[in-house]
């Protein structure tokens, strides 16, 4: 049975996100019932505007997803139109993992795949432990035997 490996953008910021977005809605009931009570309705629109960000951090999860599978990586991308990229592990020549500073205070990263070819550059922003999938990668090639790819 071939071995497999599913990565989606990190949910991390959007859950802190969303949790933030509750206290800051119950902040606003309480200020429009205790301090405000005459004010319209619609200032709770105000409270409900920041759960944009994380919905939207979510919608960007489910758009992207890679799949590695019997020495295949399967990129996907888009939630309407869908484009789907497959690469095989073999043909890989680098891969890098980069981490800006809210990314590791986060603790995620971007993995970039770089291959030879056209379309040479393969790059999933905000994956969960970055370094663990490229490792994961790496070993699964050399296992194949297709580590010798590299000029």
């Amino acid at each position: 049975m071939p071995a497999e490996l599913t990565v989606r953008p990190s949910l991390r910021r959007a859950k802190y996100s969303l949790a933030l977005c509750i206290i800051f809605l119950c902040l606003v009931i309480w200020f429009w019932l205790a301090v405000m009570p005459d004010a319209k309705w619609w200032i709770l629109g105000v409270g409900a505007l920041p759960f944009l960000g994380p919905l939207l951090a979510w919608l960007d999860s489910t758009r992207t997803l890679m799949v590695v599978d019997d020495g295949i990586i399967r990129y996907r991308h888009g939630l309407v139109s869908q484009t789907t990229r497959s690469i095989e592990l073999r043909k890989i020549q680098d891969i890098r993992v980069e981490r800006s500073l809210s990314q590791r205070l986060w603790g995620i990263g971007t993995l970039v795949l770089e291959t030879a070819g056209e379309s040479s550059r393969l790059s999933m922003a905000d994956i969960d432990r970055p370094q663990q999938v490229a490792d994961w990668l790496l070993n699964e090639s050399r296992k194949r035997g297709l580590g010798q790819a590299n000029g």
